[in-house]
């Protein structure tokens, strides 16, 4: 950590920088002459601050060098290079000033944390080769577009300098994002500072194509928000490609893909087919990066998990997957449903349902010999639209007149019969307003108080219970107000969604594809949705009802049609079964590209995503069967310091001892699954593998229970001995990751790695079993499918005991002695006595006996994508932009 003095000096020098825009060594020089004659006293703080600056860039610079190891530069991501700073007048301190006076104030912490949670996986700036993949996880109007300008605001003050901002794929979307981005990032505020390749108008053109390069080497800071649209993502490729090399190597870009599953993914017919074009020109654009991170934001990112992971040149997250922490207030299928952990929770009156004999005036036939759609307003259409009424009324007696109210109507994909509901609701309407012009508005009296109490304990404000006569005024002013848009690919400017204006909105939106995917619908509480789907991502996404609703909880109104509630509450369990795979997989320290994120499918009618985005996918049993573990971490302020535990389980093994085996690896045969996880359950491990161990347990318990395990004691090349009985080994060596000083406290060390290549068979190594090459050699799925074959292990669960030196040491300079990290802890931590870590892959069910063997089953839906025809393509209708010269 910079000292107080040091942390001046630095300020000094960056604001040097920014105001003149001064290489580092300049700015050095004129804060060097400038404390020289007022502060003398402080060049060494000066000098300290340089050294500091120059080693850290000499260790980035290494990272980049041939000779780094894998492993070398494995541990330099593990330890990360982005330490939570703010810089005064930087990028994130001007947006975080303009939260903290927004309505987002109360979240601006939260906001923060999670931004910085992004920003530890995003690849270091300047760093030649250092480029990476991942996914950020939200939910469904939940506040992605916050944290991606958070995390754009703070990637640009750490050295970031190009911004692209994949928006969507129509034209309003990517317009709502360009006006957002410039007014969270301040673009308009320190115009000198940035440069912008887009505008509220016009999207990426090909004016600055021929000075692509005297834009990059000259600009501070670039921001381009593209549509995803390939003559848009064309001239980007090409905008890049007139960039000197020389240039483009010193230029880190982040790539924020919002809304990341959809045209993304390739979703061509097969393997073999032609990219979509979409999906080939982001590749392309991602090729060209030299230095930076590719980042995709959504709410339902099974498009994402299911790219192929094995194609380096794709946006598969192959790096990191992080989940946007769900904010309390947040409404999404888990509150609206009810589906709280906790079963004495109340569950709030907020769905209704369509009756099935209103569908055919509601959803258009499908079909050649389709009779025309003539819609009605259905007796639940009427409640609804009369409930908007009085609720937007409520809203604006409780004082948020001044705040937007929306109603959704969403009944189908096409387009044509959006314009026909429109009309038949703006008919019912009109007898109401006129009806209104007398002060009668009895019409709305039973709605009121059929509805008005029905979630009364969810309302967090103060205002007075609403009564009939006040609502019944206002109710009048509503109804001369209202309006009722279109919001889909062919609707006009003049039919279309528009929360601009000096005054707020009252409007019911019918709508389609375009309200599916990031549009944001200010003040929604009442949701009227009778759409089909077969595909968890468009059921997810059409989800507009999910999201914040600050003082008006209560007046939240969902109206759907049949099986759709009992499809959300299905999906509301995917949900929560993928954040725990993610979590999984976190713990046991993997990443996407080690290990592929399994997704819990339906039993029959509902499939993931459109079957073209699954090509690659193959059916797999979500269970704990070759599961493997190692325990890597080692918090000791929980663990138990004694190893008599560990003697008295191997001596009580003594009569498994595979003969032959003294003086190296001791194996021990065909131990009982009951006396194995006996010990495990004992067994005291870091608190992040706790669940997973136990999982892995009950799971071999109840599924497995007469399977053997193989227990290998292992042998090293450390000093110190470990003995029980008549066995004794030598430890093995694992040297910690440096601790940094404001870590300590953590009272933690992280050795990143405790199994050796080639540890998955280990018994059968010690056996001497032949398997016709090196272990070493072997990759881990090779090694497990030995594992389960007669020729290897028949399925047995293999747990390996390493005693840990506590003297260990490691020549790499991402690492430090044990005994320095132990005694950075607690000096009485370092012993000749070694800590025990566990490695273990649970037994195999190689007779085939389970039908069952987990909580899940991948099943083969007789699936047909009729998602795939929602709308025609957007049509490109944006102007090119060309510079902030033009106008």
């Amino acid at each position: 950590m910079m000292s107080s003095n040091i942390e001046t000096v630095r300020r000094m020098v960056d604001d040097a920088r920014r105001a003149r825009k001064l290489s580092f060594d300049d700015a050095v020089s004129d804060v060097r002459t400038l404390i020289s004659s007022f502060k003398p006293e402080a060049l060494p703080d000066l000098d300290a601050y340089v050294r500091e600056h120059q080693d850290a860039a000499q260790k980035a610079t290494k990272l980049s060098e041939k000779t780094t190891s894998h492993a070398g530069y494995e541990d330099a991501r593990a330890i990360g290079w982005y330490v939570p700073h703010v810089h005064p007048g930087g990028v994130w301190d001007g947006l975080r000033g303009r939260m903290r006076s927004s309505g987002l104030s109360g979240a601006v912490d939260s906001i923060d944390e999670a931004a910085d949670a992004v920003m530890s996986h995003l690849a270091q700036p300047m760093v030649k080769n250092d480029k990476r993949r991942g996914l950020v996880i939200g939910n469904v109007q939940s506040g992605k577009t916050a944290n991606y300008a958070a995390v754009a605001a703070k990637a640009l003050d750490e050295g970031y300098k190009f911004v692209i901002v994949m928006s969507g794929i129509h034209s309003n979307l990517r317009q709502q994002t360009q006006q957002r981005l410039e007014r969270d990032l301040g673009t308009q505020i320190d115009k000198e500072d940035w440069h912008r390749l887009t505008s509220l108008d016009g999207d990426i053109g090909r004016a600055d194509i021929k000075n692509a390069s005297g834009i990059v080497s000259k600009s501070e800071r670039i921001l381009a928000v593209v549509k995803k649209n390939s003559r848009r993502l064309k001239n980007l490729v090409d905008f890049i490609q007139a960039v000197d090399s020389a240039t483009l190597a010193n230029t880190p870009i982040l790539i924020i893909d919002d809304e990341s599953d959809q045209a993304t993914p390739d979703s061509s017919a097969s393997k073999e087919a032609e990219p979509t074009a979409i999906n080939q020109r982001m590749k392309e654009i991602w090729q060209l990066v030299g230095n930076g991170t590719y980042v995709g934001y959504t709410a339902t990112p099974f498009a994402n998990v299911f790219m192929d992971p094995n194609d380096d040149t794709d946006l598969y997250p192959a790096d990191f997957v992080s989940v946007l922490p769900t904010p309390r207030a947040y409404f999404g299928a888990e509150k609206l449903f009810g589906l709280s952990q906790d079963s004495s929770a109340r569950v709030s009156d907020l769905i209704r349902h369509i009756d099935d004999n209103e569908i055919e005036y509601l959803v258009p036939a499908s079909g050649k010999n389709a009779s025309p759609f003539e819609p009605r307003v259905t007796s639940s259409l009427e409640v609804a639209v009369k409930w908007f009424v009085v609720a937007a009324a409520v809203r604006r007696l409780r004082g948020q007149s001044a705040e937007h109210s929306t109603m959704l109507v969403h009944t189908t994909h096409r387009v044509d019969p959006h314009f026909a509901m429109r009309d038949e609701i703006q008919s019912f309407l009109q007898p109401l307003r006129k009806a209104a012009l007398d002060g009668d508005v009895d019409s709305f009296y039973e709605v009121f108080h059929d509805e008005m109490n029905r979630a009364a304990e969810l309302y967090t404000g103060n205002s007075p219970a609403p009564a009939w006569p006040e609502v019944s005024t206002e109710i009048r002013s509503v109804l001369r107000t209202l309006d009722v848009a279109v919001d889909n690919g062919s609707a006009d400017d003049e039919d279309r969604l528009d929360y601009t204006g000096d005054k707020p909105k009252t409007v019911i939106v019918i709508g389609g594809g375009t309200l599916s995917r990031g549009l944001t619908l200010e003040g929604l509480f009442v949701s009227f949705f009778c759409r089909t789907s077969n595909a968890y991502d468009t059921l997810l996404q059409m989800g507009r009802w999910f999201g914040y609703r600050q003082g008006y909880e209560d007046l939240q109104r969902v109206w759907v049609s049949s099986r759709l509630d009992s499809d959300y509450r299905f999906l509301a369990t995917i949900e929560a079964d993928l954040r725990s795979e993610i979590d999984k997989m976190t713990a046991a320290h993997r990443t996407p590209r080690q290990i592929g994120l399994r997704i819990r499918q339906h039993p029959g009618r509902l499939e993931i995503t459109s079957k073209n985005k699954m090509k690659h996918v193959v059916n797999v049993q979500v269970d704990f069967e070759s599961f493997q573990l190692q325990t890597t971490r080692f918090n000791f302020r929980e663990l138990e310091q004694s190893n008599e535990p560990v003697r008295d389980f191997l001596k009580s093994l003594s009569g498994h001892r595979f003969a032959g085996s003294t003086g190296n690896s001791v194996l021990y045969k065909d131990v009982s699954a009951s006396r194995v996880t006996e010990f495990l359950r004992n067994f005291n491990v870091h608190q992040s593998y706790a669940d997973l161990l136990r999982g892995a347990i009950d799971w071999s318990e109840h599924k497995l229970p007469d399977t053997a395990w193989n227990v290998v004691l292992s042998n090293g090349s450390g000093q110190e001995k470990f003995s029980v009985g008549d066995v004794t080994v030598n430890t093995v060596k694992r040297g910690p990751l440096r601790i940094g000083k404001s870590t300590r406290a953590d009272a933690e060390i992280d050795i990143r790695a405790l199994m050796s290549a080639g540890d998955l068979i280990a018994d059968l190594n010690i056996e001497a079993v032949s398997f016709g090459a090196k272990p070493e050699k072997m990759k881990n799925d090779a090694q497990k499918d030995l594992r389960k074959s007669p020729e290897g292990a028949s399925g047995r669960g293999l747990l390996v005991l390493y005693p840990i030196s506590r003297s260990s040491t490691d020549s790499s300079e991402t690492r430090q002695p044990m005994i320095d990290a132990l005694s950075a802890i607690n000096p009485e931590l370092v012993s000749e006595e070694p800590l025990f870590g566990i490695g273990l892959v649970a037994p195999s069910d190689t007779m085939n006996i389970l039908k069952d063997k987990g909580d899940y089953v991948a099943v083969q839906p007789n699936y047909t994508d009729d998602e795939e025809v929602l709308e025609e393509p957007p049509t490109d209708d944006e102007k090119d932009f060309g510079g902030d010269d033009v106008q």
